[in-house]
């Protein structure tokens, strides 16, 4: 018996540890999509909703201006950094329109003080 216990610890031992974590799995998973009928964007993970970001449009000056108004998650997928994941997709897609963004959302306007490579685009 004593001999099992051995061979089981020597299984154990050599096992390597998981090369991605279930945070970088649960990004993997994830896709934010643009809902332009609801005014919000939504993420998905594994084809399931488990967060929105609900903003406003506006015209200033010609230019179109994204009022973030809310950030939420199910519960369950919080603390995963998907909310940033879903703020980073929102903020690519304001670049990528040549938009700007106003931060009512606290969330977001969290998320751009520690991300400066977003400042620009923020009004």
């Amino acid at each position: 018996m004593n001999d099992d216990l051995e061979e089981v610890a020597m299984h154990v031992r050599r096992k390597k540890r998981p090369e991605q974590s279930a945070q970088s799995i649960l990004h993997q998973l994830s896709e934010v999509r643009h809902n332009a009928e609801r005014d919000r964007f939504e993420l998905y993970v594994a084809g399931d909703l488990v967060g929105v970001l609900g903003y406003s449009v506006e015209d200033v000056g010609g230019q179109k201006v994204l009022t973030v108004l809310h950030t939420v998650l199910y519960d369950e997928f919080t603390g995963h950094g998907l909310a940033s994941r879903l703020t980073t997709g929102v903020l690519q897609y304001v670049v990528d329109s040549g938009a700007r963004v106003r931060p009512v959302c606290t969330f977001t306007r969290h998320f751009l003080t520690t991300h400066p490579s977003y400042a620009a685009v923020a009004v």
